[in-house]
């Protein structure tokens, strides 16, 4: 029997990258699971691949959490676990970011995200293993150049999860700051192999990051086996956010 045998969860930002392989791993272990990304052609693919279902939708938009929440109940017939694994990640000086896109990314990264918590809330406190696992990044406790919006909207993923840890309990909610992994959202810097070699070399490990290691934390987090785990930031970088 799996780790995760009988849960109901659902996996935003699972199209790729952290969310496709956290999927993925939710799957292996037992579980049941619906699969959101704004990302048809990739979503479909991870669906058919897991014979999981999956809604399309933008999670920055207005309005769309609580539809979302009702179609994934209905669907699993219940709710265990939310993963919020959904993010977009900018990497571009202060003073070129305009306002439309400094909005974009607090609207995905961050309001996006409190929103589907507050819409899975019922159903969560109808669970009787109840949790929630938020994916911030080792931007929300490292300062790096270039990332100004990004990490404040993963600062704010952290201290949100922080105080909903209190506020909804006994729905544990947890937080991963994962390290740069080597996935869809840093393609474009990371196929450069001597950006890889400095990339690894940021971390006490000399390694970079795979999806399958932060997936492998979400599953811990939202297994029986972290019962006693709640409010906590749990990262997984290899030792880089304090080197």
């Amino acid at each position: 029997m799996g780790r995760l045998a009988g849960i109901k969860a659902l996996i935003t930002g699972a199209a790729s990258g952290i969310g496709r392989e956290t999927a993925r791993q939710f799957v292996a272990e037992g579980a049941q699971v619906v699969l959101v990304d704004r990302d048809k052609a990739k979503l479909d693919a991870v669906g058919s691949e897991l014979g999981a279902r999956t809604i399309v939708i933008d999670l920055g938009q207005k309005g769309v959490a609580e539809p979302v929440l009702a179609e994934a109940v209905e669907a699993l017939g219940g709710l265990d676990v939310l993963v919020n694994a959904a993010g977009i990640l900018v990497r571009q000086p202060f003073e070129t970011i305009d306002e439309d896109l400094w909005q974009q990314l607090f609207d995905v990264n961050l309001r996006g995200l409190a929103m589907m918590c507050r819409a899975a809330l019922p159903s969560l406190q109808a669970s009787d293993q109840p949790a929630i696992v938020n994916i911030a990044s080792f931007s929300a406790l490292r300062p790096t150049p270039g990332t100004s919006a990004y990490a404040a909207t993963k600062a704010g993923v952290l201290m949100f999860s922080r105080c909903l840890a209190e506020e909804i309990a006994p729905v544990r909610v947890n937080v991963i700051c994962p390290g740069i992994v080597d996935s869809g959202m840093t393609e474009d810097f990371m196929s450069d192999p001597e950006t890889r070699k400095e990339i690894a070399a940021m971390n006490a490990l000399n390694s970079v990051g795979q999806p399958a290691d932060i997936a492998a934390a979400c599953v811990y987090l939202a297994s029986p086996e972290a019962r006693y785990v709640n409010g906590t930031q749990l990262v997984v970088d290899g030792g880089s956010a304090y080197m």
